[in-house]
Formats: C-alpha cells, sequence, structure tokens
C-alpha cells in the first residue's frame, strides 16, 4: 500500500518539479545582462576567502535583478564602485536613458571610463566623465550627473547614432578623429567586453 501511495504521489510531484524548473529558466533568460552578473559573481566567489566568512547580500541582488528583469543597472553599479568613481549611484538613471534614447547604456560606461577614469580624471565638480564639449576655448561642466548624463546620451544619440555611427570604430571617427591607431575604439571595446563579461 505505501509503494502504490508513492508511486501515486511520485508522478504529480516530478511533474511540479518539472514545470518550476522551466518557469525558472525562462525568468533566468527573460533578464538583461544576467549572464555577465553571474560570471562577475563566480569571479569574486573563487577569488575571495569564504572561510568563516558571513553570508553576502548578493543573493538579494541578483534576486532584485530577476525580478526587474534587467540585471544592467546592477551590473554598471558595481562596475562604478569597484572603480571607486564619482559616479556611484547613477547606474539606473543611465540604465532608464540610455533606454530612453535606444542607446547601449554600457557603451556609456565604456566611453567614460576611455574618456576620464569613470569621472576621476576630470576638473572638480564638472560631471562630466565623457569629454563631451571639451575644445580649445575650455571645457564643458554641468551642474550635476544627472545633467551630464542626459546630455551625453542624448547628444550621443542626436549627433553620432542618427547618422549611423553605433560602433566605437564609427563613433571615433567624428569623437576622437585624431587617435593614433584606433586606440579610442579599442580602448572603449575592452571596456564594453569586461561590462559584458562581467570580468573586470
Amino acid at each position: 500500500m505505501k509503494s502504490l501511495l508513492k508511486v501515486i504521489l511520485w508522478f504529480p510531484a516530478t511533474i511540479a518539479c518539472l514545470f518550476f524548473t522551466i518557469s525558472t529558466y525562462g525568468q533566468f533568460s527573460r533578464t538583461r545582462g544576467f549572464q555577465g552578473l553571474i560570471r562577475q559573481e563566480i569571479t569574486d566567489f573563487k577569488n575571495k576567502p569564504v572561510t568563516f566568512a558571513a553570508l553576502p547580500k548578493v543573493a538579494f541582488e541578483i534576486k532584485t535583478a530577476l525580478a526587474k528583469e534587467d540585471a544592467r543597472p546592477l551590473i554598471i553599479e558595481r562596475y562604478l564602485q569597484s572603480y571607486n568613481s564619482p559616479m556611484q549611484g547613477m547606474g539606473d538613471y543611465i540604465v532608464k536613458t540610455s533606454d530612453r534614447f535606444n542607446l547601449d547604456p554600457y557603451l556609456v560606461i565604456a566611453i567614460a571610463q576611455q574618456e576620464s577614469n569613470l569621472g576621476k580624471l576630470m576638473p572638480p565638480n564638472c560631471h562630466n566623465a565623457w569629454g563631451w564639449g571639451i575644445h580649445s576655448a575650455g571645457t564643458l561642466c554641468f551642474e550635476s550627473w544627472n545633467e551630464g548624463i542626459n546630455t551625453f546620451i542624448s547628444g550621443l544619440a542626436e549627433k553620432y547614432l542618427a547618422y549611423g555611427l553605433r560602433t566605437p570604430e564609427e563613433i571615433m571617427t567624428r569623437y576622437n578623429a585624431t587617435s593614433p591607431g584606433g586606440a579610442w575604439a579599442k580602448g572603449v571595446n575592452q571596456f564594453l567586453e569586461d561590462l559584458q563579461t562581467g570580468s573586470w
């Protein structure tokens, strides 16, 4: 009798487990940037001692990213924190503004990394990590990071993407045409790859 009960219960339990696995996989596959986030966590886990360590808050952050179906703000925020950027806290705003202009937010961060080491190499309180509007007459500064981010992203969309310049190599032809041997585009591409793979 017990064996029969086990057999009868096994079938619905198996179906429920299969359904849960498939629905969870679907959630992972819809989350933008999830693979890069997981790669970053695996790298962090391998490189840090964990003996007697407190449980990290990573699980909560990954759960939050899954609930939002977009891990890009978290990835960008982690990237900014790892380089101690003055733009920390702006990851979500960068993603939302980039999405509004149909622009890759990782490109925004990669250009900032190439131009000013994520805002660390710019005039004080300038809020211009992209070298936007810098010329022989002076430097264009903004009142806040929100203003700088919005101006840069909208300008990049209107003056570059609208003319079909989408890749770092294409953008470089106008943004930094004097870059020797394409060094500017190579740097931006390297930072893009770091962000997309979570290997920084």
